[in-house]
Order: structure tokens, then sequence, then C-alpha cells
């Protein structure tokens, strides 16, 4: 399990989820000192190994925040 506390003012847990022979991640994030209930998302990478895909779902999750807060790449234009 990979627990950052305090990434631009979320926490966010990330937990292994065997897959058969591959691994999985849930990933959960909730603003710090908020009594909101955390967004909770399965995220399927299907690495080798539980710490790949902790580390992935943990990049992911960075992301979502990211594009939650505005902060995003722009979208491209056709």
């Amino acid at each position: 399990m990979l627990v950052e506390p305090d990434y631009r003012r979320y926490r966010i847990e990330v937990n292994a989820v065997a897959e058969g022979d591959r691994w999985n991640a849930e990933v959960r994030s909730r603003r710090t000192l908020s009594q909101e209930k955390p967004h909770v998302e399965i995220v399927s990478n299907y690495k080798l190994t539980r710490d790949l895909a902790e580390l992935s779902a943990l990049t992911w999750a960075r992301r979502w925040i990211d594009l939650q807060l505005n902060d995003g790449p722009e979208p491209a234009h056709p």
C-alpha cells in the first residue's frame, strides 16, 4: 500500500489488487481535512508486480487531481 498524505491538499491511498497473474490497483483520493467521501477508482494497468501497479496508479491519481483542479494540459483542438 502506498500513501501520499498531501498532494495538492488531497490524500491518496493506493492498494494493489491481484488480477490473475497481473496486478491492478485501487485508488482512494480525498481532500485533506474534508468530510467528503473519498473518490474510489480501480486503475486497470495489468502490471507484472505489485509495486509497479501501485506506482502507476499513484501517477494516475496525481493526474486525476490535477485535472479536477483545472491545472492539467489544455485539450487538443481539431
